[in-house]
C-alpha cells in the first residue's frame, strides 16, 4: 500500500513546558511519508533551546508572526505533504495515529478529511474526558454550532485548501470550526473511531482564557457564513435555527467569563433568530450577579473539565 506522505505543523509560542512532549509525540510515529515543521513565534522561553536539541530531525523556525493562525499557514504553505493538519505545541497525537490516518487516506481516495477520537487531558497530562466526537453530518454540524470535529485529531488533503483555503488569520479561537464548515461545504468527511490525539485543557490555554472572545468569533464565523452566496437551498433553511444557537453559545462564553452585560445582550439576539430556543442561562442571567454564583455551585464552570476520580 502506498501511503500518502502527511505535513504536520506546530504553532508555537512560549510553550516550553509542553512542547517537547508534543513533538515527542510526533516523530515516535514512525511515518515514513511525514513532513514536520514547528512554526514557532520568536519564544522568549527554553522553546528554542528544545527545537535546537533536535538538530535536523524536523524543520522549524522562530521568527515573529501574527498569530497561531498566521504560523499554521505559513508551515502548509512551506509543506509538500499530501495530506495537511497542525498540531498545537501542547497537544499529542496518540501512538500510531498517523500511520492510522495514512491507511484511511490510501484506502478512500475520495475523502477529503478525516476525524477520529480524541481525549482531554490536564496541564499535567491526567485524562479528563472523552471529546465529543460524532458521525459526521454537515447540516447536523451547522445546525448545532458544536463542533465535533476535534482539532488535533482532524486531518486534510492538500486539494482542500484550494477550493476553502486555510485558515482565517483574523481569528484566534475557532479557526478550526470556520475551517470545518467551509471545507465541509465542498468536500467530504470521514469519521475514523480511533484514539488519534490528546488536547491539553488548562486554565491557561487560550480557550479557557478568552471565553467571551472565542464567543465573539463563533457568532462573527456564523454570520459571514450565512452571508454566503453558493450555500445550498437546504442549507440556507437551517439559518434562523442556527443563529440562535450559536448566539446562545456566546451568551454562554460571555457569562462564564463573568461579563453578565454583554451575555444578556447575546441572550436576547438568541432569542430574536429563534424564539423557540431556550435554555437554562436565561434563569441565571436574571438573577445576576447571584446567578453566576448559583451555576457555578450547581454545575461549576463546563469550560473548566475537571479530572475523573477513581473510585
Amino acid at each position: 500500500m502506498n501511503l500518502p506522505s502527511i505535513s504536520l505543523v506546530t504553532p508555537s509560542y512560549n510553550q516550553g513546558s509542553t512542547i517537547q512532549e508534543t513533538i515527542e509525540s510526533v516523530l515516535g510515529q514512525d511515518y515514513p511519508g511525514l513532513e514536520y515543521f514547528v512554526a514557532d513565534g520568536g519564544s522568549k522561553d527554553e522553546t528554542v533551546a528544545i527545537l535546537q536539541s533536535y538538530g535536523e530531525q524536523f524543520q522549524w523556525v522562530s521568527e515573529p508572526d501574527r498569530g497561531q493562525s498566521h504560523a499554521i499557514n505559513k508551515g502548509w504553505g512551506r509543506s509538500q505533504g499530501e495530506i495537511i493538519a497542525w498540531l498545537n505545541s501542547d497537544d499529542l497525537l496518540a501512538p500510531g495515529a498517523l500511520p492510522a490516518v495514512g491507511r484511511f487516506f490510501a484506502e478512500h481516495p475520495e475523502i477529503d478529511g478525516l476525524y477520529g477520537d480524541c481525549d482531554y487531558i490536564d496541564g499535567s497530562g491526567e485524562w479528563l474526558s472523552a471529546y465529543p466526537t460524532e458521525p459526521f453530518d454537515y447540516p447536523k454540524l451547522v445546525a448545532s454550532t458544536i463542533n465535533y470535529l476535534p482539532q488535533p485529531a482532524s486531518f486534510l488533503r492538500r486539494r482542500v485548501l484550494e477550493t476553502a483555503g486555510g485558515v482565517d488569520e483574523a481569528l484566534h479561537y475557532v479557526m478550526d470550526f470556520d475551517l470545518w464548515l467551509r471545507a465541509g461545504l465542498q468536500h467530504s468527511f470521514a469519521y475514523l473511531p480511533v484514539r488519534l490525539a490528546s488536547l491539553r485543557v488548562y486554565g491557561a490555554a487560550k480557550s479557557v482564557a478568552g471565553l467571551d472572545r472565542m464567543g465573539d468569533e463563533l457568532v462573527q464565523i456564523y454570520r459571514a457564513y450565512f452571508q454566503r452566496p453558493d450555500l445550498p437551498v437546504e442549507i440556507r433553511a437551517l439559518q434562523s435555527k442556527a443563529l440562535g444557537m450559536i448566539y446562545q453559545r456566546a451568551a454562554d462564553c460571555h457569562f462564564w467569563a463573568g461579563k453578565l452585560g454583554s451575555a444578556r445582550r447575546l441572550a436576547w439576539k438568541a432569542w430574536q433568530s429563534n424564539p423557540l430556543c431556550f435554555h437554562k442561562l436565561w434563569f441565571y442571567l436574571l438573577l445576576g450577579p447571584a446567578g453566576r454564583r448559583m451555576a457555578e455551585r450547581r454545575s461549576g464552570n463546563p469550560y473548566l473539565l475537571r479530572p475523573r476520580v477513581n473510585e
